[in-house]
């Protein structure tokens, strides 16, 4: 990883967590390796973002499904709030939402694709406060999954709303869609103060890093770091050669 994309940081690296174990930061006062490893993300994210301005915007994204990337952007969110930040975590990956299975949430809860198509609702009555240990955590899902996500995100509302969350949260974290199956996340990604770009060690094909390097390079990806997920006790990563391009309704992403 290094030698393929030395110039742009590794900021952190997620353990492997074994079946079984928890794999939330709902707990602020959490010691396990999971929640330590969080703690160095957000204290080498402040580095990363500007010192200036209003709510700081962190979107996160992968190449391909899989990566985890929502399972970063919620721990991350959560590890930020831990730390007495007000926090907002939107779901807006609206082809293959994962946040609701996390938060144990049903799937069609109104959200931002609600708001998307209609900007009169309140998109902060639906935000949702899940951890009880973290106060300072709240969560805009996805909502109804959408026939035209891309039109969505690309019509102005999603600015507005980030812009009106800027106001009111310390943090703002984007779970977005995987960048090389569609366009939904570079219509949106100029919004971004940073970006996190998942990979999952044993998973990501290296071939694809490239890929997300131009991204970066071409600033079509604002600020963007990597984040190292599913690292095993070796710290020996490796990349799969073998990869899907079937992306959207009805997949899970790890």
């Amino acid at each position: 990883m290094d030698v393929l994309a030395s110039e742009i940081p590794v900021i952190a690296e997620i353990p492997l967590i074994k079946t079984g174990i928890n794999t939330l930061f709902s707990n602020p006062n959490d010691r396990s390796a999971l929640a330590e490893s969080f703690r160095i993300l957000t204290t080498n994210m402040d580095f990363v973002l500007p010192s200036q301005g209003d709510g700081k915007t962190v979107f996160c994204t992968s190449t391909i499904k899989g990566e985890g990337k929502t399972f970063i952007s919620l721990n991350f969110s959560l590890a930020m709030a831990s730390l007495n930040k007000k926090v907002l975590l939107i779901g807006a990956d609206l082809r293959n939402p994962q946040l609701h299975t996390y938060a144990k949430i049903n799937k069609n809860q109104q959200g931002l694709s609600n708001f998307l198509i209609n900007p009169t609702l309140d998109w902060k009555s639906l935000t949702m406060q899940v951890f009880e240990k973290q106060p300072n955590h709240e969560i805009l899902f996805s909502g109804a999954i959408p026939p035209n996500p891309a039109h969505l995100l690309a019509n102005g509302n999603f600015e507005t709303l980030i812009n009106e969350a800027k106001s009111l949260y310390d943090y703002i974290v984007v779970d977005l869609a995987p960048t090389i199956l569609v366009t939904d996340t570079l219509l949106v990604a100029h919004l971004a103060d940073a970006t996190i770009c998942a990979v999952r060690a044993n998973h990501t094909d290296k071939k694809l890093i490239p890929f997300s390097m131009n991204l970066s390079n071409t600033n079509r990806l604002k600020n963007m770091t990597y984040v190292i997920n599913a690292v095993k006790e070796n710290r020996s990563y490796g990349y799969n050669y073998n990869y899907g391009y079937n992306y959207g309704y009805g997949d899970v992403e790890s």
